[in-house]
């Protein structure tokens, strides 16, 4: 017996979390400086959603960029 309404079973994403990894992905800066900066990507219900906070090396300004991808798209 659990605490959970019915049809909830614990197991899912927003309650047992994300797979979790860290990555790189190449991103450019409106400066025109274009490079790769680390990500964290999280595998939820078959898809891959990524987050990232660099600076700029070259401009210094802070970004943020976000997005997502299916894994199983070979296009």
């Amino acid at each position: 017996m659990n605490n959970y309404p019915p049809g909830v079973t614990g197991f899912e994403p927003q309650i047992a979390g994300y797979d979790e990894v860290e990555s790189v992905r190449e991103v450019e800066c409106e400066c025109g400086w274009l490079g790769e900066v680390p990500t964290v990507e999280y595998l939820s219900m078959g898809e891959v959603t990524w987050y990232a906070e660099w600076k700029c090396p070259k401009c210094k300004e802070e970004h943020s960029n976000e997005g997502w991808y299916d894994p199983n798209d070979r296009g």
